[in-house]
């Protein structure tokens, strides 16, 4: 196998509504800091308990996973009744440990070709949906129902709950590294963990793109110094062939593994970007080193 460089001389150095008082409705536990604000013509219903990572399971049950690999702190609900036909839909208000696990679960749910509205940091809309990212929460707001006045109504909910929660609605700053060209647009996702199936590979961000008929997916990451970029590509190398190079040095690589196929790599410092299914090197070059130039 060869390991040498397939790019020369490239170094990476990364990272290198309504106003509503914050009060709480009598049957919510003071403890609890997630206020549901009201909304014309509906009575609000909180038959629902707030849910903590060692619950989860018992409302989404297979989907709790991936929720507790975001590091979910808790769930709030609830549900918004309108008239005598129970006109109804259901508010959902997951928080996470940080906005930058929030949007790796909002990004784990969402799909390039939504249909996108801006609300908080993004939200996507469809007749029976309305979910949106913010800060540390990820809101959903669902419905049975149909018509255009129960969407005008799910949409003014979730305009008053964005407006009602803290939070930052700024994408993850490592996004901006990701070049413009060929990319995929809302295909960049945050992996917390078990990239490309390795158990070690965690916290990584990735993007699809799409260019002369070639589709590839380009990754980021960022380990908490060098030794430990080291030990991650040893594992790597491990995990793939059995052994490890002696000389495992900065710079570019390629690993060929059995299950991913050619994983190109570049390493410097704390940081290692790389491409998957990718084997045009003219265009990594021009890739790398449009992101080397935004460091």
């Amino acid at each position: 196998m060869k390991n040498k460089l397939i790019f020369r001389n490239s170094y990476l150095s990364l990272f290198v509504m309504l106003p509503v008082l914050l009060v709480f409705p009598a049957n919510v536990d003071a403890q609890d800091s997630i206020v549901f604000p009201g909304l014309k013509g509906y009575s609000i219903h909180y038959d629902y308990p707030v849910y903590h990572p060692d619950d989860l399971w018992d409302y989404i049950d297979g989907a709790a996973e991936n929720y507790l690999n975001y590091h979910f702190q808790e769930l709030h609900i609830a549900e918004y009744v309108k008239g005598k036909s129970r006109i109804f839909f259901k508010a959902e208000i997951y928080r996470h440990e940080s906005p930058l696990y929030a949007f790796g679960i909002y990004s784990s749910e969402r799909s390039p070709d939504y249909h996108f509205i801006p609300l908080g940091t993004q939200g996507f809309q469809e007749e029976s949906l309305v979910y949106f990212l913010k800060g540390p929460y990820y809101v959903k707001i669902l419905t049975q129902q149909s018509g255009k006045r129960v969407v005008r109504d799910m949409h003014s909910l979730a305009e008053r709950l964005e407006a009602l929660l803290p939070g930052t609605t700024a994408f993850p700053a490592a996004l901006s590294l990701f070049p413009k060209a060929g990319k995929v647009t809302n295909s960049e996702r945050f992996i917390a963990r078990d990239f490309l199936g390795h158990a070690f590979f965690d916290s990584v961000f990735t993007a699809e793109y799409k260019t002369d008929n070639t589709s590839f997916t380009l990754f980021i990451t960022r380990r908490s110094d060098p030794a430990e970029a080291m030990t991650l590509l040893k594992n790597l190398y491990r995990k793939a062939t059995g052994k490890v190079p002696e000389d495992m040095k900065e710079g570019d690589r390629v690993i060929e593994d059995s299950y991913n196929g050619k994983i190109y790599l570049i390493w410097k410092k704390n940081v290692i970007f790389g491409f998957q299914n990718l084997e045009n090197q003219a265009l990594m070059r021009k890739l790398a080193n449009e992101i080397l130039n935004k460091i």
